[in-house]
């Protein structure tokens, strides 16, 4: 008897999610069904509310967002997003002002929408929502020897280095340089760019992505000098020399974000014309679970739509239009919790499968 209420109940629940997605089959799941587009919100301080400071910050709030969702400044040039600044204030959904401490703010709202159509046309790319920050060591050879770069003389190369990162949407870190770290690594480790320390060192922040700063100083504030950046898979180096902060910034970050763009950042170029992804999530039981895993699926970024095509047994598969391939699938799911990738290659028998943990 207990048996035969079990199967009844399996049998109901299998029933009201195949009831579900034939409701769902006459068109995709999108976002716009799901919600309301996204909207980033920028506050830029101006000095009054003239036509003028208007359009400034109208154009500094959107460049500050493609900068930050793409981490590519070579993207401002392209036409389709030098148009677009150049009329920033008619590409903000809303603005307003706001008083804070005796300043005004200028408060932009931006699509989300409008950022990606921007990316796209210019061929450019989308950060994945997991990203690692990197770690900066630094060691500086002036006229008093080699030190590590932690002394009041390099605060404003971090300072400048820090915000450089950030508006690019990478955090940097830097090591404390103290007693744990010193065990580990000299001024002379790192200027002879002993990897084995310094990674092991590294270790300690939990961090593998690691940016390298060996700096000579000379007189008014030149410098020449080297950026190393490596992971776990690849080493590359710049030469430097510099007689402005960002003449010596500005070719290590290039190298770095063009190494972190590769590996979590996602083309957006012809989304639309992209054959569907097929994929398979199983422990889909419940209506609760196929409407949790539908929502959750189309909130993917740069998804255009999501299809339900069958459920067999706790399986239900899904059509994503407007990503490509499983890697850039896998990337732009990496911080999920709720959905585990069980099989990552298109090419296997299966496809490829998530498991949905339920909360």
């Amino acid at each position: 008897m207990i048996k035969t209420v079990a199967r009844r109940q399996c049998l109901n629940r299998a029933l009201a999610v195949s009831f579900a997605l034939l409701l769902s089959l006459a068109g995709g799941v999108s976002q716009e069904a799901l919600g309301q587009n996204a909207e980033v919100i920028v506050r830029i301080d101006v000095d009054d509310r003239s036509e003028g400071s208007i359009d400034r910050a109208a154009r500094e709030a959107l460049e500050n967002v493609l900068l930050k969702r793409s981490g590519d400044r070579a993207l401002l040039t392209h036409p389709s997003v030098s148009a677009a600044l150049e009329t920033a204030r008619s590409n903000l959904s809303l603005y307003q002002f706001e008083r804070v401490e005796n300043r005004t703010r200028f408060v932009a709202h931006i699509d989300e929408s409008l950022i990606e159509s921007l990316i796209q046309a210019a061929n450019g790319t989308l950060w994945a929502e997991a990203r690692p920050p990197i770690l900066l060591w630094l060691v500086v050879d002036d006229l008093s020897g080699r030190r590590f770069g932690n002394t009041e003389e390099e605060r404003v190369l971090w300072e400048s280095l820090s915000e450089a990162f950030d508006q690019l949407g990478i955090k940097l870190r830097r090591p404390l340089y103290d007693l744990s770290d010193s065990v580990l690594v000299s001024p002379e480790i790192l200027w002879r760019r002993d990897f084995g320390p310094i990674v092991e060192a590294s270790e300690r922040y939990g961090m593998t992505h690691l940016l390298l700063g060996r700096l000579i100083g000379l007189s008014e504030g030149r410098y020449i000098g080297e950026w190393i950046y490596r992971d776990d898979n690849i080493e590359r180096a710049v030469s430097v020399q510099a007689a402005s902060t960002d003449a010596l910034i500005d070719p290590g970050l290039d190298m770095a974000m063009e190494e972190m763009r590769r590996q979590y950042a996602v083309a957006l170029s012809d989304r639309k014309a992209m054959e569907a992804l097929r994929v398979n999530v199983r422990n889909v039981v419940t209506l609760e679970d196929y409407r949790a895993v539908t929502t959750t699926m189309a909130n993917i970024q740069t998804l255009v739509s999501v299809r339900p095509v069958a459920v067999t047994g706790d399986v239900l598969t899904l059509e994503l239009a407007g990503i490509g391939d499983a890697e850039t699938l896998v990337r732009l799911m990496a911080s999920r919790s709720d959905l585990l990738w069980v099989l990552t290659d298109p090419d296997a028998t299966e496809g490829l499968v998530l498991a949905w943990q339920r909360p």
